[in-house]
């Protein structure tokens, strides 16, 4: 009787943690439940790709931010995001299609213009983006689209496919590890993933359990100028240190409580640190000066 209620036990207990790390990253699927799981909306920045060219239908150069170009003049597009592809390399180009053009489409939207091509969304603020939102439609054909997900870390944190047709399809997902890029891609190479009323940022998360990240970790001092020391409840298995390029500049498995380690080498700006503790992760930012 003993054994059946340890292995029932041990069972729970193990489920109870697959559940919390799978919380890691929350979907919503509709904007109000997305914007209700941010506590201060007002923290995110949201581009609708209006002030373009009236053109129905405009291919862009190799990438659209805000330092402007083609399709858009400096500063239209949001700082913090730039949207590229997986051939900007060899010419590939951008498309940017207008509202009311004979795709039908309700609004203004951008995407790779190369079937073979998928879209990247990248992040590039001092700002750790946790939480994203838009509509995803295709104006050409209908079927699926496969979307990537990749953590500060670079590490792909998930994979999920979603039906595309011109009628746009709302994404929305909150992540405990700021993300560093998302990209979109049909797999069958007949499709062209459009991206519109993009909503990014950094809200604090709130998640369907309190445990989904490690609690009572401190940082100092910050900003910092030296010496960086980490303290925690419970034990921390790996600390990881990122640029705002997702580059990994520090990485150590402490099997402790604490941890000092020695940041005078690094150039003056905004990193993102990763702690992973109990199966469970939790970011927060730094300042160097």
């Amino acid at each position: 009787m003993k054994k059946i209620a340890f292995l029932t036990l041990f069972i729970l207990q193990t489920t109870l943690s697959l559940v919390a790390q799978q919380d890691s990253i929350q979907f919503h699927t509709t904007l109000d439940e997305f914007l209700a799981a941010c506590p201060n909306p007002s923290s995110l920045t949201f581009e609708d790709f209006e002030g373009g060219p009236a053109d129905d239908f405009l291919r862009c150069g190799t990438a659209i931010s805000s330092i402007g170009g083609e399709c858009f003049p400096a500063g239209e597009i949001q700082e913090g995001v730039i949207f590229t592809n997986s051939g900007a390399s060899v010419g590939a180009t951008m498309l940017f299609v207008n509202s009311g053009s004979f795709f039908g489409l309700p609004n203004p939207g951008v995407s790779s213009n190369n079937f073979f091509s998928s879209t990247h969304v990248l992040f590039t603020g001092n700002i750790p983006v946790h939480n994203i939102a838009f509509d995803l439609y295709s104006p050409i054909g209908s079927g699926a689209i496969n979307m990537r997900i990749y953590g500060v870390s670079t590490e792909l944190l998930q994979t999920l496919t979603y039906d595309a047709s011109n009628v746009a399809q709302f994404i929305g997902f909150s992540s405990v590890e700021a993300i560093e890029r998302i990209e979109l891609q049909n797999l069958e190479n007949t499709l062209i993933e459009t991206v519109a009323q993009f909503y990014f940022g950094d809200c604090e998360l709130v998640l369907s359990t309190s445990e989904a990240e490690p609690q009572n970790i401190n940082f100092f001092p910050n900003p910092v100028i030296d010496e960086l020391t980490i303290t925690s409840e419970t034990s921390m298995d790996l600390v990881s240190l990122f640029n705002i390029n997702g580059q990994e500049v520090f990485t150590e498995n402490t099997n402790s409580k604490s941890l000092s380690t020695d940041v005078s080498h690094l150039n003056p700006g905004v990193y993102l640190i990763k702690i992973q503790s109990m199966g469970r992760v939790k970011t927060a930012k730094i300042t160097k000066i």
